[in-house]
């Protein structure tokens, strides 16, 4: 099975090497920073109830993903495969593929709430295009991507049956209970990725896997350290916090004319782009608790930005109009 898929990902390197630019597009798409761009975009500025399903959903899949990754504990092509030309390289396992997880869970919530047959034909597309795109790339085996589709199918299912009667008790509570629930339930995602480091006992990354990494990509492999877990888990944390706060004291931004709007996003992202980015430069690079701990608080901030801090701006740069 591994043979064979190995022979299909090293055919369509060498015999459609035109598409790696398209393939590295639709790579992009199931990017976090992507959906970073996407998510505040439709929060402040066109359908805050999905931007909110859509920021509490990804933060959820991904913080799952990632302890679903330490579980299997598998490698990704060109770790293992010299005839694999790593096209991307990634410092995680590889199954299930995140980036088809994610695409399912993105945009399956989308085109539920759009409820249009084209939109739902173009996500499938969409879905399609982006977990072909890490085959083609070498960072991840058909079987990956297709779990990630599973395994997002489930998530997407789970939380379509879980978030009325959930979100609807969450509602009822006070900010403060409401916060500390938040808090919770990123602490939950978190764990379910060390849980499941603790259950590898005292298995150790193969040598011949960072090797090989290293030498096609010529970045280091760290599958252990749990950065993606700390950063849904952190993500969630900020965005869900925000979100309980900002639905007490300010009025959602999607008010004003379309340039009145598109200030709001520019200024917005902005803003995001420099508290990822620029908290990002804080991290440090080695695997040790205080990465970890930092990068929960950059992805915190971030989230936190996104669902409380700039539509607070918003809502004071006019608050005759609520925001608008």
């Amino acid at each position: 099975m591994i043979d064979s898929e190995i022979a299909l990902i090293r055919a369509l390197q060498e015999q459609a090497a035109w598409l790696e630019a398209p393939m590295q597009f639709f790579s992009f798409l199931g990017q976090p920073e992507f959906y970073l761009l996407v998510v505040p975009l439709l929060y402040w500025c066109r359908d805050p109830r999905l931007g909110l399903r859509l920021g509490l959903l990804m933060g959820i899949s991904s913080g799952i993903n990632e302890a679903l990754k330490v579980a299997f504990h598998l490698p990704r092509p060109y770790w293992v495969s010299p005839e694999v030309r790593a096209l991307e390289s990634y410092p995680s396992f590889g199954l299930p593929s995140a980036h088809a997880q994610g695409a399912v869970t993105f945009w399956g919530l989308i085109a539920a709430t759009v409820r249009r047959r084209w939109f739902s034909a173009f996500a499938v597309a969409l879905i399609f295009l982006i977990g072909a795109s890490r085959v083609f790339l070498g960072v991840h085996y058909p079987a990956d991507v297709v779990a990630g589709w599973v395994f997002g199918i489930a998530v997407l299912i789970a939380f379509f049956a879980l978030e009325e009667p959930v979100g609807r008790r969450v509602a009822a509570l006070p900010l403060s209970r409401q916060v500390l629930l938040a808090f919770a339930g990123s602490l939950a995602l978190a764990l379910a990725s060390f849980a499941a480091l603790a259950s590898l006992g005292d298995w150790e990354v193969p040598a011949s896997w960072a090797a090989g990494a290293l030498e096609r990509s010529g970045e280091p492999i760290h599958p252990l350290f749990l950065r993606d877990a700390v950063t849904a888990s952190g993500l969630f944390f900020g965005f869900a916090a925000g979100a309980a706060a900002e639905h007490r004291r300010w009025s959602m931004c999607v008010l004003g004319t379309g340039p009145v709007r598109l200030l709001r996003y520019v200024f917005g992202i902005t803003v995001t782009g420099v508290i990822w980015f620029g908290l990002g430069l804080l991290v440090p690079p080695d695997p040790v608790p205080a990465a970890s701990l930092v990068q929960f608080l950059r992805a915190a901030a971030a989230g936190a930005w996104v669902s409380f801090g700039a539509p607070a701006v918003f809502a004071r740069a006019n608050p005759a109009r609520g925001g608008a």
